[in-house]
């Protein structure tokens, strides 16, 4: 990857002093509604800055070992968004799949379903999109309210354009929402993910 797109809203300077040393020729787009809209329009004004690009998209308050990136890369398909097993974090965003195919998203959502089977796994906040996915979620965008988030658009159209799920077994990873997220991933998670890296050869096991 060449190209680096930073979406910001709430203390965008930090992103852009960060971007100004660290990550030199990134892109800093600011979403002036960031306070009354949801994570789908910050997505659409990112891509907005890239047309005719796949794309990775990462949410900022992730913590996550390599093999996450690398498994996603390695993807089969280009519509792809990354799953784990089951992490207990209390803020869950489960990913269920189409009936006739486990591999194939049918929705995502924080409220478990009664659906037969359940979920099949928890969506981790790193995902593939290729350019007509893209497009696809610019259009629902337009129909969805303004607080939707990227998962509800990605609702709207994996009915019409086929969207896989690729669990990870085994994946530490966390996000961070508050402080107590932040005292886990501190105590528990990054340790997993300082092991994990000491360990891995470059090789994923998706």
């Amino acid at each position: 990857m060449r190209e680096f797109v930073f979406v910001v809203g709430w203390r965008g300077s930090v992103y852009r002093s960060w971007c100004a040393t660290e990550c030199p020729g990134a892109l800093c787009v600011e979403n002036v509604d960031f306070a009354t809209t949801g994570s789908l329009r910050s997505l659409v004004l990112g891509c907005a800055v890239v047309p005719g690009r796949k794309v990775v998209v990462v949410e900022s308050d992730l913590l996550f070992e390599q093999r996450a990136p690398d498994c996603l890369l390695n993807a089969a398909t280009e519509n792809t968004v990354l799953l784990s097993d089951f992490t207990d974090s209390r803020d869950e965003v489960w990913a269920y799949a189409q009936a006739d195919d486990p591999t194939r998203l049918r929705f995502l959502t924080k409220k478990k379903s009664m659906i037969e089977g359940g979920p099949v796994g928890e969506l981790v906040g790193l995902s593939l999109f290729s350019e007509t996915l893209v497009g696809q979620l610019g259009v629902a965008a337009r129909d969805l309210p303004a607080t939707a988030h990227y998962e509800d658009g990605l609702n709207a159209v994996s009915s019409a354009l086929p969207v896989s799920l690729l669990r990870v077994p085994g994946l530490v990873w966390c996000e961070i929402d508050d402080p107590q997220h932040l005292a886990r991933a501190r105590a528990s998670v990054w340790p997993r993910v300082v092991d994990a890296e000491a360990r891995y050869d470059r090789t994923p096991a998706c």
